[in-house]
């Protein structure tokens, strides 16, 4: 095998893994994009509303007075 054909073929292997890389990196923004409209999702389910936060504060109160 001559050099230019050695060349050749590196370049060759460089392109495909180039292009492997770019797929690669195209799938992990598509997963962060997933991941970030679940952390959006999951933030407005631990909202709480007036009647049972002050309805834990009560329980979290009670709790306290109990001399175990």
């Amino acid at each position: 095998m001559t050099t230019e054909e050695l060349y050749a073929v590196v370049i060759v292997l460089l392109g495909i893994i180039l292009l492997f890389q770019v797929f690669f990196m195209y799938l992990m923004k598509v997963r962060m994009r997933q991941l970030q409209f679940e952390m959006e999702q999951g933030s407005s389910r631990v909202d709480l509303s007036d009647i049972e936060l002050e309805a834990l504060t009560r329980n979290v109160e009670a709790f306290k007075r109990l001399k175990i």
